[in-house]
């Protein structure tokens, strides 16, 4: 994996992909402590993480033509800032649970153009084997942020409630948006 990491270019997309994953897998878990304190209905929870499985379906039929039509950082650097507006509409304390749900959907349709886009963008970047370690390196990282993220959320929501833990979420997404923007080459 070291040379992976050699690349240049390769380190702050890596670190981006790491920090969206983060603060996506931190946002759910917020998000669904917050469904479960409003609501006290475990049906409504879990319809919080059904929202976030669903949209992965239509995001690749409704939006693949995005990371084809326009540059691969413009596109990662905008599925950033729109998760961030997401989570940041989420924390607002008045936000009703219906808009809490298709805020969910709408983020849940981000994050698999961000992914897609960002593997495509790495075929440019890493060549022959480097580009077969890096899926197998994002492989790693996706499942373990999903244990770790899940587990840092819980223990976090333990101290600070479901809106201060999704307005810190912002913050993960800003990084990665900005890491994207001033990390790698502009590409056509």
């Amino acid at each position: 994996y070291g040379a992976v990491f050699a690349v240049r270019e390769f380190r702050p997309i890596f670190l981006a992909h790491v920090l969206s994953m983060f603060g996506s897998v931190f946002a759910d878990v917020a998000l669904a402590v917050l469904v479960y304190r409003q609501t006290g209905s475990a049906l409504l929870t879990a319809l919080v993480f059904a929202l976030g499985l669903l949209p992965y379906a239509l995001s690749g039929v409704l939006l693949s033509g995005i990371a084809d039509r326009y540059p691969a950082r413009r596109v990662l650097v905008s599925c950033d800032l729109l998760c961030a507006l997401c989570v940041a509409v989420m924390a607002v304390p008045s936000t009703p649970l219906a808009v809490l749900f298709v805020v969910r959907v709408c983020m849940s349709m981000i994050v698999p153009l961000f992914t897609g886009t960002r593997a495509a963008s790495l075929v440019d970047i890493l060549q022959g084997d480097l580009y077969v370690l890096d899926r197998s390196l994002v492989r790693i990282v996706s499942q373990g942020a999903e244990i770790v993220g899940s587990g840092i959320g819980g223990l976090v929501l333990v101290w600070l409630s479901p809106r201060t833990a999704l307005c810190l979420t912002v913050g993960p997404f800003l990084t990665s948006a900005a890491l994207l923007r001033f990390g790698p080459v502009s590409r056509p």
